[in-house]
């Protein structure tokens, strides 16, 4: 028998763990290296990266090994790693081709545009039978817009190495972006020839049946896919979002309970938690991310989601510190950046948000929501081209992407390049006779035309799709009018109040409406029927007091919301209305006292924040105080030209004309009768040295209105440009 005794024993077995526990830098490098591949196998890439970094630090100067912990760094989208790995893998050897190759991939997707053209040359030359250089040079021609180029280039590719599916499934996909279907298939079938048990090529053959309208065999695709697959809770995940973008939210949300219930998933939670945020149900994913938050409070997601949920029901400066404490912790989190930008973006701050998407997108280039909020922020920015751009970088991954579609035929229509975006809108309506959107889109292009019977029909046609979409209900009833309909349109109306007769955005419509049939009685009478329905919904109340000032009848309408405010001083409506009657009167600081107490009794009070904010700009008021109430009035309403307007003045009047210039010249564009936007125009324009075009909105200022806060100004920069 073996006896251990006093401190001798203890010595020596101290020894024996400390010699058993030491290992060498060539045992380290394998043993992770090892474990690193087992992960690999079974498809756990998070735990891949990190056995794989363990074998860098005991061989740094391993390029294979370090193209290992990119290969699964990618798989894990942790692009950075990725990235500087293979930048490392290439420096140490430069006849690393895959790795050079890799990088080129992400070079590509990056839009560096001069290295991945430098790295394709270099494949092409040096390794001539070897197809990557082809598949980069395909990925250049696309990014340029030359898809048959692309296409070409890929069958070289695929010439080289006919077994390599990724090239294959990559021109279908062109091929359907092309709209060309049955030869997109085609290609999709030679994929799945050249691998059946290629997971990738049934989920891309999956995601080509959903688009094209076959769910069945778009399912039995991933179900396959699925039993392939080593890692099942990933795909399972993306099924349930295809049932989404089906409307089969049931089946989706079905799927996600079982997948949490089966795997306990807190990724499947988070994932059911986004599609009730999407979806507006606000209240369903507060128990959702609850949970999240429950198992984890420091759970950066968790955190996430319930920035989310802040930023849905506008408390936008709360929503904007979970999302910044999320991104200090989590510097890499695309999602998080994302919804920071577009924090940013409802709060005014256009470069800021600008910058935070383009991060999202640098950490993730497969980021979708990323380049549609960039390509939607693009169209406002009056850059077509740039939207064009990133709407394509959405449909060449995923041809069906509805909302990428529009953006690029949006595009087009905002270059007034009408071939080109009723093109798109056709096939979307081909494509999706049920969906409203098409016929919308449609109509929209039609009424730019000022082809009002056309516009009316295609309006017309959304509305039998879906007779409750109120987007349609407004153009129809005013395309109707412009096109000498009013009848009718009075007839379609009247037959949605009696159908839907508490609907304040139907009154709100028809207030409009009657205003511009010169009925101010029925107009009054409506837009007081939408603020009595729904007291915190500003349109009515602008609409209103424009109407009075209009009218001249000022002194009544004081007379008559001073009564209103006497009795029930807790109305925000009517000291939001007496503050604009008494700001058409040159009553101004009257008029802040009112908005003052309209927003302490409901601070979502858009026009009153809006209208306090721009008093307190043109009248003398802090600067910074103004830009609070114009950023609050933004996040309520973003869509608003007018809140863009004030918040653009108050930037331009700090100096920040970058962050001005979207603002205005979005306001400017759908504002033309606006004496105060166009002075505001005028003055970013010749501060931008654009001295011709700032003449012309300064003139159309001042005759729409020759005295106005700045009319002396804008006399003045007139006769300035005038002698120059």
């Amino acid at each position: 028998m073996i006896r251990w005794t006093g401190r001798t024993g203890f010595l020596c077995l101290l020894a024996v763990v400390i010699i058993g526990c030491s290992s060498s830098p060539e045992e380290l490098r394998a043993r992770h290296t090892k474990r690193g591949d087992e992960y690999f196998q079974k498809e756990m890439y998070k735990e891949a990266v990190i056995e794989y970094k363990n074998a860098v630090k005991a061989a740094p100067k391993d390029s294979s090994l370090r193209l290992k912990l990119a290969k699964a760094a990618l798989e894990a989208k942790n692009i950075n790693t990725a990235y500087e790995e293979l930048q490392k893998a290439v420096e140490l050897a430069p006849d690393n081709f895959e790795a050079l190759g890799k990088l080129g991939e992400i070079y590509v997707v990056a839009g560096k545009t001069e290295e991945a053209s430098q790295v394709a040359d270099n494949l092409v030359k040096s390794r001539p039978e070897d197809p990557q250089g082809y598949i980069l040079k395909s990925g250049l021609a696309v990014r340029a817009g030359k898809v048959d180029a692309g296409i070409d280039l890929l069958k070289k590719a695929v010439d080289l190495d006919p077994k390599k599916v990724k090239p294959i499934l990559t021109v279908g996909n062109l091929y359907l972006l092309k709209r060309d279907r049955k030869t997109a298939r085609e290609w999709y079938d030679r994929a799945l020839a050249a691998d059946p048990d290629s997971k990738e090529v049934h989920v891309t053959r999956g995601n080509f049946f959903f688009a094209t309208g076959e769910r069945e065999e778009g399912e039995k695709e991933y179900r396959m896919a699925i039993e392939l697959s080593k890692e099942k809770e990933d795909l399972r995940i993306v099924l349930a979002e295809h049932y989404l973008y089906q409307g089969r939210l049931e089946d989706s949300e079905k799927e996600l309970n079982a997948i949490i219930e089966e795997m306990n998933s807190q990724k499947a939670r988070k994932v059911l938690a986004e599609i009730k945020l999407e979806g507006g149900k606000i209240e369903d994913a507060k128990p959702i991310v609850d949970a999240v938050l429950k198992k984890n409070e420091k759970d950066l997601d968790g955190k996430y989601l319930k920035g989310r949920i802040a930023l849905a029901e506008k408390r936008l400066e709360e929503a904007k510190s979970l999302f910044v404490e999320v991104v200090k912790q989590d510097a890499v989190m695309a999602k998080a950046h994302l919804y920071n930008g577009m924090t940013d973006i409802l709060q005014g701050r256009i470069d800021e948000g600008k910058r935070e998407v383009l991060e999202a997108i640098r950490l993730e280039p497969e980021n979708v929501r990323a380049r549609l909020v960039l390509g939607d922020l693009y169209l406002r920015m009056d850059a077509p081209a740039a939207a064009e751009k990133e709407a394509i970088e959405v449909l060449r991954r995923n041809p069906a992407n509805l909302p990428a579609a529009v953006i690029y035929a949006d595009s087009f229509l905002l270059r007034k390049d009408w071939n080109k975006a009723e093109h798109v809108y056709a096939a979307m309506i081909k494509q999706m006779p049920k969906n409203p959107l098409g016929y919308l889109k449609m109509g929209l292009s039609k009424k730019m035309q000022r082809k009002p019977e056309e516009a009316a029909r295609y309006f017309s046609q959304a509305l039998e799709q879906d007779p409750k979409e109120l987007a349609a209900v407004n153009e129809y009833v005013f395309a109707l009018a412009a096109a000498r309909k009013s009848e009718k349109a009075k007839n379609v109306l009247d037959d949605y109040l009696a159908k839907e007769p508490k609907s304040h955005l139907l009154w709100e419509i028809a207030g409009r409406f009657h205003l511009s049939e010169h009925r101010a009685a029925e107009a009054e009478s409506a837009f007081l029927k939408a603020i009595e329905l729904a007291p915190d919904f500003t349109r009515p109340y602008y609409e209103l007091g424009v109407l009075y000032v209009n009218q001249k009848k000022l002194p009544e309408a004081e007379a008559k919301f001073r009564k209103v405010v006497e009795q029930d001083a807790r109305n925000a409506g009517a000291h939001t209305i007496l503050g604009v009657v008494l700001n058409s009167q040159g009553k101004i600081e009257d008029a802040n006292s009112h908005y003052r107490s309209a927003l302490e009794i409901s601070p979502k009070n858009a026009l009153a924040a809006n209208n306090l904010a721009s008093n307190l700009s043109d009248y003398g008021g802090n600067l910074d105080e103004a830009l609070k109430f114009a950023q609050t009035a933004r996040g309520l309403a973003p869509e608003d030209p007018n809140v863009g307007d004030t918040l653009g003045w108050i930037y331009f009047k700090k100096g920040l004309v970058d962050s001005a210039s979207p603002l205005i010249s979005e306001a400017a564009s759908k504002l033309r009768k606006n004496h105060a936007v166009r002075y505001h125009n005028g003055m970013l324009l010749l501060r931008k040295g654009k001295k011709k075009e700032a003449a012309a909105e300064l003139a159309a200022a001042l005759a729409l209105k020759s005295d106005f806060p700045g009319a002396e100004e804008a006399k003045k920069a007139l006769a300035d440009v005038g002698r120059q």
